[in-house]
């Protein structure tokens, strides 16, 4: 009879460590386990522009390096990146896979803004963590969502940078603009047109081109001929380069300031230092040339586990991101790792400068009032390289 009852007590010591596991482990969230966490991201791997990856690549060197140096708290960080090729209704079907069959924690550094408008009303419909997408359009950078943390200014803001850069540095009455006839490219002229009277500025050609064309020189010709004083563009580094290329074949040498996403040295590359030359652009980062440890130790680790990427600005984009996440995750501690937790944790980082951003500080709210980066500058492409410049009004 001792026995039988000695027997008891142990099956329900058993029982009750077995409830009080399941207790303890129900208070994590979704993709959270005992030896890793799970998060996704859509990148363009392949593509018209897969020259963006670089931004999925910088996360990933973040987290390989996180992992390699004991993960957090004990668990390792599985960065699940998939190709959307910048084709959202790839895209959409990518996340709802990430969210309802992968079970993801956050989504965490993704590219486009196409993309990123396409699914953005679903992931936050789940209460999923979207933080650092590579996107400035409108929509992501308004959303009424305490889930969505985006990544740097409005495109619209930038719009409005822009022509206050034409009218102040170039001192001009007519602009230009080549765009990108998406989310990113419509942002940029909304906000352009909105402070066109303030500076007493006339658009005189608003060009668009698609992400798959491979010729704007019918573009660069129609801008031109509007006696267009100035070209605002907003372009990605390939079809940037294909515009400095055009303008050099006629002979245009009108001032150029590009948007930040088109900094990288692969439009000199394609298009030719010299096309290049004096080309202004804005920019959200310090240059991989600062002596900031947060900027060497990134372009250490990129080189190691992506020795054959040239480092710039677009991996840092996802450098900030994967970053700002492993923080906040240090942050959480080892037990209640939950997606609302994680909103939290992220809204009480304050003047942190451990990234390769100089200092972060996120607001309580929705989408505007989490931004990782909120402040803008500017860099000249001068003999051969980047070199920072500032306007009046800094």
């Amino acid at each position: 009879m001792r026995r039988i009852w000695n027997l008891a007590l142990a099956l329900a010591a058993i029982g009750a460590l077995a409830l009080g596991a399941g207790s303890a482990w129900a208070q994590n969230g979704p993709g959270v386990g005992d030896k890793e966490i799970l998060i996704c991201s859509y990148q363009p791997m392949t593509g018209k522009i897969s020259s963006y990856f670089r931004m999925g690549k910088g996360a990933d060197a973040w987290f390989k390096h996180v992992n390699d140096n004991g993960g957090v708290h004990g668990r390792m960080i599985n960065f699940k990146m998939v190709d959307d090729k910048y084709e959202p209704a790839r895209t959409k079907s990518l996340v709802k896979r990430f969210i309802e069959r992968d079970k993801c924690f956050a989504i965490v550094a993704p590219l486009g803004s196409a993309p990123t408008s396409a699914v953005i009303d679903y992931i936050t419909s789940k209460n999923v963590p979207l933080i650092g997408a590579g996107t400035g359009a409108e929509k992501n950078l308004t959303y009424p969502s305490k889930y969505v943390f985006p990544l740097y200014p409005s495109y619209f803001m930038e719009g409005q940078e822009l022509v206050r850069f034409a009218s102040k540095v170039f001192g001009v009455k007519k602009i230009g603009l080549l765009y990108q006839n998406d989310p990113s490219g419509k942002t940029h002229l909304k906000g352009i047109n909105s402070v066109l009277d303030k500076h007493g500025i006339e658009l005189v050609a608003a060009e668009g081109y698609d992400q798959k064309d491979i010729d704007v020189s019918s573009q660069v010709i129609s801008m031109k001929n509007a006696g267009a004083e100035a070209v605002l563009c907003s372009c990605a580094p390939e079809p940037a380069a294909r515009f400095y290329t055009e303008r050099k074949k006629l002979g245009w040498d009108v001032p150029v300031i590009n948007v930040f996403f088109g900094k990288s040295p692969k439009v000199a590359e394609l298009a030719g230092a010299d096309a290049v030359e004096g080309v202004y652009f804005t920019t959200i980062f310090r240059d991989y040339n600062s002596p900031a440890p947060q900027i060497q130790e990134a372009k250490a680790i990129l080189a190691k586990y992506y020795p054959e990427e040239q480092p710039d600005a677009i991996h840092l984009w996802g450098f900030t991101g994967a970053q700002v996440f492993t923080e906040a995750l240090r942050r959480m501690g080892r037990d209640n790792i939950t997606r609302d937790r994680l909103v939290e944790t992220l809204e009480g980082i304050d003047g942190w400068k451990g990234s390769v951003v100089p200092e972060i500080t996120i607001g309580e709210g929705n989408a505007p009032e989490h931004f990782l980066v909120k402040d803008m500058s500017y860099v000249v492409f001068k003999d051969g390289q980047f070199q920072a410049y500032a306007p009046p009004w800094q």
